[in-house]
């Protein structure tokens, strides 16, 4: 599938995705790999049209990971989308955006 933004992804939501993959594969086998892939495609969608996802503060935007208790935060910048941050939504929300 070919790209429509350039993704750019902060060193924070990087860290989130590293730390959430290394806890599902040792909670389970491939569990990781399963969540990878879930990332993948919330990616995916929010490339294909970024502007469907709610404002949540400012020009942040959240998309929801399919099957996982985290959400992408996001934002818009021309022809850039912008990963701030993969927040586990059974965190402190005032962490969301930061």
């Amino acid at each position: 599938m070919r790209k429509k933004h350039k993704l750019i992804f902060t060193s924070g939501a990087n860290a989130n995705i590293l730390k959430a993959y290394e806890y599902y594969e040792n909670a389970q086998k491939d569990l990781g790999d399963y969540f990878l892939a879930s990332m993948e495609n919330c990616i995916i969608h929010i490339d294909s049209n970024p502007e469907i996802y709610k404002a949540i503060y400012k020009d942040f935007r959240q998309a929801k990971v399919k099957r996982f208790p985290y959400v992408v935060i996001f934002r818009i910048n021309n022809s850039e989308i912008i990963i701030d941050n993969v927040f586990n939504t059974y965190q402190n929300p005032i962490k969301k955006i930061r």
